[in-house]
């Protein structure tokens, strides 16, 4: 992916001349003006200077400081990235879109440092990032409720969420004699999953808690998170993988999504994480324009957007093109 530094400015303005036809009187008799009777200085006549002076000031650009975007890295991740950025750069704002680098820790961090402007994450991965020892829940607003003033601490103002939802997946193959997590407690699976699962208390440290799930895997791998971790359970490398439930490669590989029946997995809503210093500079309508694009963004956009980069291997800021195209949005 290329890391680009567009600014794009709504300049386009189309005027429209107004026909007035005098086609006889009102009720009271009187006549209709005709435009030939309006002179060019009369006070009446329209001012073109002034309309397109309006215009121009009703589209120009909002003013403020660079909005740096940096996705995380992996193929959703990126594609969200690109989407929230392209959007504010059809806008007007000085928008520049970096390079997908690092996951949850380096994006937070870059709101901590200044470094970044804008970030998108998972409600409940942020939660587990920013408060591990809180109470996980499934009710995003809960999620919300906690991680606000958590970014708030650090700099950062956390956005309305969207309706999209990719939650955390325990993942097997479709012949696993398992329909739950709790089942699979006895069945010495090898157990695949991301280096950071293995850190967090709602990931692997949940698997194995005797309070919680009170799993025994057999083994366990260290997998990168993407694709990678359904190449491994199809080859029978391990026999369980945390992934996320809108890989496409779940339905594709005939994989099987287990029940999250102990409530292990918090809410994971979509938010963008704006750096407050940006925000207070632009004003209220940075925040507007974001909320309204969230309010779009679909669980089965996710899908597609997945399908299209992880199975017909497109660049996620074309198919981030595309939908906001698709969407009237640029």
């Amino acid at each position: 992916m290329r890391q680009r530094s567009t600014v794009k400015f709504l300049a386009a303005f189309t005027a429209s001349a107004l026909l007035l036809a005098a086609c006889g009187g009102d009720d009271d008799g009187a006549e209709a003006p005709d435009v030939d009777d309006v002179e060019a200085g009369d006070d009446d006549a329209p001012d073109d200077d002034a309309t397109d002076d309006d215009a121009e000031e009703a589209t120009a650009a909002p003013d403020g400081p660079t909005i740096v975007v940096r996705g995380q890295d992996f193929s959703e991740a990126a594609t969200l990235a690109e989407v929230y950025g392209q959007y504010l750069e059809g806008l007007g704002y000085d928008v520049d879109i970096q390079t997908p680098a690092g996951f949850r820790v380096e994006a937070i961090d870059g709101i901590r440092n200044g470094e970044l402007g804008l970030i998108v994450d998972y409600i409940g991965g942020s939660q587990t990032e920013l408060a591990p020892d809180s109470e996980p829940s499934g009710d995003p607003d809960q999620v919300m409720e906690i991680i606000e003033p958590e970014f708030a601490d650090i700099g950062g103002t956390i956005l309305d969420y969207t309706p999209a939802i990719d939650g955390d997946a325990f993942v097997v193959r479709g012949d696993e004699d398992a329909e739950t997590i709790s089942d699979v407690a006895d069945l010495d699976l090898v157990f695949g999953a991301s280096a950071q699962c293995f850190e967090r208390p709602q990931c692997f440290l949940g698997y194995t808690d005797p309070d919680i799930y009170g799993i025994e895997f057999a083994d366990t791998t260290t997998i990168e998170f993407g694709p990678l971790l359904g190449e491994a359970l199809s080859a029978g490398e391990v026999d369980a993988v945390v992934w996320n439930d809108t890989a496409p490669q779940i339905d594709e590989l005939g994989f099987k999504v287990l029940e999250d029946d102990l409530g292990l997995h918090p809410a994971q809503n979509i938010a963008p994480i704006v750096l407050t210093e940006v925000l207070e500079a632009y004003g209220d309508q940075l925040a507007a324009d974001l909320n309204e694009l969230s309010a779009m963004i679909t669980t089965e956009d996710l899908l597609a957007w997945n399908t299209e980069t992880d199975l017909e291997f497109r660049e996620s800021d074309d198919v981030a093109t595309e939908w906001l195209e698709a969407n009237g949005l640029l």
